[in-house]
C-alpha cells in the first residue's frame, strides 16, 4: 500500500496529474481545486492503488473514524469523480462495489521529484546532458513558471457576488450546530463590508451542484464550509467555487474550542484575502474576552434564529443574560437580548409596553458598554417605535439601519412591515424584495414578499413567493392566514378552507367558525349564520383579531369590523395593520370612523410629515 507522503509529492492517474501540495488536479488543460474533504477521500482510495477500500476505511482516513452518515460519504465520492472528470457511466476512474466499497480503475503512477544534493558541484561536466541535469533544469523552469503565475495572476477571482451556504456540522452531534452557525454568522457580517461584492446569506442547503445554485441565487460564486471536532480541537474547511470554473479557492482553520472568536476572525481574513487579495479593513469592532461568554452568546444566537420552536426564545434569553453576566463589555450580547425581548409580544403574547421598555433599556446598556453596536441597534429602535406607533421615529431608525455598514436582511423586513402598517404598500413591497435579494433562501423574507404582493393584488407573484416560502419551511399563523386569504380571493375555496382549519388547530383555538364563514363568503344567504359563529368564538376569546376584521368586512358587518379596528388604539400593533389597506377592506375604509381612527393612530400625521396623502383608495407620497 502506498503512503500518504508518497502521494502528496504528486502522482498521475490516467489523464489526471494530481498535485496535492499545490492543491490542484490538472486535466484537459484545466486546473481543478477540490475541497479538503475530497482530497482526503481521494488519497484514502489512491493509497490502495486499485485494491478494494471499504467505507469504514475511508471514514477512518478522511473523518478520523468519527461516526458519519452515508450522505457525506456519497457526496465526497461524487466530489472525487467530479474532480477526475469521471461523471459519465460506466466510470473510468472509480468503481463502486455495492455493499463493499470502492476501487480505482487506473493505476497510480508516482512522480517523485529528487532534491538536489547540496554537496554536489553546481555545474558538473554532464549536468547539461544527463538525466538528473535535465530534471534539475525542469525543476528550475517549473519554479520560474510558478513565480510568473503568482506575479501575473490577479489578486482575487473578480467576485462580484457570493452565496454563503449553511456551514455543515460534521462533528457527529447536533449539540455543535451552534458553533457552525456562529462561524457562518461572523463570516457573513465580515464579507458584508467588502465594497462592490454582494453577499447572500443562504439558509437552505440545496441538493443542486454549485453552478446551479449560482444561477438560482443569481451569484457568481458559492462558499461552502464544514466543521469537524476532535476533543477540544475544531477544524473548519471551506471552498469557494466560481460559476463555470469549479472550486477556485479552498482553505482550513484549526484551533482550540476556547479560541472560537480568533478562529472566526482568521477564517474571515482568509476568505476576504481569497476574494479581494487583501484585507485592510478592520473586520471586527468588538469581541468577547471571555470564551464562556462567547459560547453562551453563540448558543443563544442559534436558538434565536429558530425562535418559532417552543422554548427556544426563552432559552436564548437566558443564554444572552449569562453571556452578559460573564462579559459586560461585549455589545452583540446586548443587541441579541434586546431583539429577543422585542419579539416576545409577537411570539409569546407578552405585554408589549413592558417588553419594549426592556428592549430599549438593554440596547442603551449595550451601547454604553460597547459603542460600536450603535448603528446595528437602529433596527431594534425602529421595530420598537413601530410597535409604539411612533411612525416617523420608526422610519428614521429603519433608514439608518438599512444604510449601516453591515446590513442584515431583517432590517429590510422590519422596515417593510412598518411601511405596510401606514398604508405605503408599494414601498413596502420594494423593501420586501430587497430583503429577499439579501437573503433569498430565508422563509421569512420570501413570505414577507408574498404578503406584500397579496395586498397589491398581484396574485401571480404572490403565489410564486408563497410557494418559495413553503419550500423553505415557512410556518406560523400569520403566514398561513395570509395564504388562505389569497386562495379565497382566487376562488380556491376548498384549499383555503382546509388551510384555515390547519392554522386554527395550530393555534390551538376553536375552529367552529371556519365552515360557517366560508359558507357565508360563498353565499350571502349564509352570512348571518357566519356572523353568529364569529360572535360565539370571539366571546370565548378564541378568534384572532385579524380574522374577525377581514371576515366581518367581507360578510357585510362593517360596524363589527370597525369595532375590531378600534382595538388598534391599544398598546402594540395588536394585529397586522396592513390589512386596513387591502382591496377587500374598501367597505371599512368608507366607514365615517375610519379616517378619525387613522388620526388617533398617528398615521395621518405621519403622512403629512412625509409629504404623503390619501388619494381615494391608496396612499401617495412625493418620494414614491
Amino acid at each position: 500500500m502506498l503512503t500518504e507522503e508518497q502521494l502528496k509529492k504528486g502522482f498521475v492517474l490516467g489523464d489526471c496529474e494530481i498535485l496535492h501540495d499545490k492543491g490542484v488536479i490538472r486535466r484537459d488543460g484545466q486546473e481543478i481545486r477540490p475541497e479538503p474533504l475530497v482530497w482526503r477521500v481521494l488519497l484514502s482510495i489512491a493509497r490502495r492503488n486499485g485494491d478494494l477500500v471499504s467505507k469504514e476505511e475511508i471514514v477512518a482516513d478522511a473523518w478520523g473514524g468519527r461516526a458519519v452518515a452515508d450522505d457525506p460519504i456519497n457526496r465526497a465520492i461524487a466530489g472525487v469523480r467530479q474532480a477526475l472528470g469521471d461523471k459519465a457511466r460506466p466510470h473510468e476512474y472509480l468503481e463502486t462495489l455495492q455493499r463493499r466499497g470502492y476501487r480505482l480503475l487506473k493505476p497510480v503512477e508516482l512522480t517523485e521529484v529528487p532534491v538536489a544534493d547540496p554537496t554536489a558541484s553546481e555545474l558538473s561536466p554532464d549536468s547539461g546532458t544527463g538525466s538528473s541535469g535535465w530534471r534539475f533544469v525542469a525543476l528550475l523552469l517549473a519554479v520560474a513558471i510558478v513565480a510568473i503565475t503568482v506575479l501575473l495572476w490577479p489578486t482575487g477571482p473578480g467576485v462580484n457576488s457570493i452565496a454563503v451556504m449553511p456551514f455543515e456540522n460534521h462533528t457527529g452531534t447536533r449539540n455543535n450546530d451552534y458553533i457552525a452557525s456562529g462561524f457562518k454568522d461572523v463570516l457573513v457580517r465580515s464579507l458584508g463590508g467588502i465594497e462592490g461584492v454582494t453577499v447572500k446569506n443562504a439558509r437552505l442547503n440545496y441538493e443542486q451542484e454549485d453552478d446551479q445554485i449560482s444561477e438560482l441565487l443569481d451569484v457568481d460564486s458559492v462558499l461552502r464550509a464544514s466543521l469537524t471536532r476532535a476533543g477540544e480541537v475544531l477544524t473548519l474547511n471551506y471552498t469557494i467555487s466560481r460559476l463555470g470554473q469549479g472550486v477556485v479557492f479552498s482553505g482550513k482553520v484549526e484551533g482550540g474550542l476556547s479560541e472560537q472568536f480568533s478562529l472566526q476572525e482568521l477564517l474571515a481574513v482568509m476568505v476576504r484575502r481569497d476574494l479581494v487579495g487583501k484585507s485592510e479593513q478592520t473586520l471586527f469592532k468588538s469581541r468577547s474576552s471571555d470564551s464562556s461568554a462567547y459560547d453562551s452568546y453563540m448558543r443563544g444566537a442559534y436558538l434565536l434564529e429558530l425562535r418559532g420552536v417552543a422554548g427556544n426564545l426563552e432559552q436564548a434569553i437566558e443564554l444572552f443574560q449569562e453571556a452578559i453576566r460573564l462579559d459586560q463589555s461585549f455589545g452583540p450580547s446586548y443587541l441579541a437580548l434586546a431583539t429577543a425581548y422585542a419579539l416576545l409580544p409577537d411570539y409569546r403574547n407578552q405585554p408589549t409596553q413592558e417588553l419594549n421598555s426592556l428592549a430599549l433599556a438593554t440596547v442603551e446598556q449595550g451601547i454604553a458598554a460597547d459603542p460600536t453596536i450603535e448603528e446595528a441597534a437602529a433596527s431594534i429602535y425602529g421595530f420598537v417605535y413601530h410597535k409604539e406607533k411612533r411612525w416617523r421615529a420608526s422610519e428614521d431608525a429603519h433608514v439608518r439601519a438599512i444604510n449601516a455598514e453591515v446590513v442584515d436582511s431583517n432590517a429590510f423586513n422590519w422596515y417593510s412591515r412598518m411601511l405596510a402598517s401606514v398604508g405605503r404598500l408599494d414601498a413596502s413591497l420594494e423593501l420586501a424584495l430587497e430583503a429577499v435579494k439579501f437573503d433569498p433562501s430565508s422563509a421569512l423574507m420570501n413570505s414577507r414578499a408574498a404578503m406584500a404582493y397579496t395586498w397589491l393584488e398581484d396574485s401571480e407573484n404572490a403565489h410564486k413567493y408563497f410557494l418559495r416560502a413553503e419550500r423553505l419551511g415557512a410556518d406560523g399563523v400569520t403566514y398561513k392566514l395570509a395564504y388562505a386569504f389569497l386562495l379565497t380571493r382566487d376562488g380556491q375555496w376548498q384549499k383555503a378552507r382546509a388551510l384555515t382549519h390547519e392554522v386554527v388547530r395550530l393555534a390551538e383555538t376553536s375552529d367552529d367558525w371556519v365552515d360557517p364563514v366560508y359558507d357565508g363568503l360563498r353565499d350571502s344567504q349564509h352570512a348571518a349564520t357566519a356572523l353568529l359563529a364569529l360572535d360565539k368564538v370571539e366571546q370565548a376569546g378564541e378568534l384572532p383579531y385579524q380574522v374577525s376584521l377581514v371576515a366581518r368586512t367581507m360578510l357585510g358587518d362593517v360596524e363589527g369590523a370597525m369595532r375590531v379596528a378600534q382595538m388598534l388604539k391599544l398598546p402594540g400593533e395588536v394585529f397586522e395593520m396592513d390589512l386596513l389597506f387591502v382591496p377587500e377592506m374598501k367597505p371599512l375604509r368608507q366607514h365615517p370612523g375610519f379616517m378619525p381612527l387613522l388620526r388617533q393612530l398617528g398615521i395621518v400625521a405621519y403622512w403629512a410629515s412625509q409629504e404623503c396623502s390619501w388619494a381615494g383608495e391608496q396612499v401617495r407620497c412625493a418620494g414614491d
